[in-house]
């Protein structure tokens, strides 16, 4: 899966978003989209982050890639969750198979 984020500086920080979802950091852009990155996808999917555009003063551009990831029990994957879904309680360990199902 490919998203594009948009990450702004302002006065004191740099401000993430995609949708409705924002993350915000004070050490740059590339956290702030690592941040959001983790808000959208879970802390234990692996993401690949670039820059993809640059507006000085203004606004960047970055591409998130998720990374294939495979449960170690079921197979499934981000793209092919387990049935009625699932999400990653550990890196290669979906809730379904760890017994947590809820989110």
């Amino acid at each position: 899966m490919e998203i594009t984020i948009k990450v702004r500086q302002t006065m004191d920080s740099y401000v993430a978003r995609h949708g409705k979802l924002t993350a915000s950091c004070t050490a740059g852009p590339r956290q702030a989209a690592e941040r959001l990155a983790g808000k959208i996808f879970g802390q234990f999917q692996r993401v690949t982050i670039e820059e993809v555009s640059f507006e000085p003063c203004s606004h960047s551009y970055w591409r998130i890639v998720t990374e294939p990831q495979v449960c170690r029990i079921c197979g499934c994957t981000w793209d092919h969750a387990c049935s009625g879904g699932c999400f990653w309680v550990e890196a290669d360990l979906c809730s379904r198979c760890d017994g947590g199902d809820e989110q």
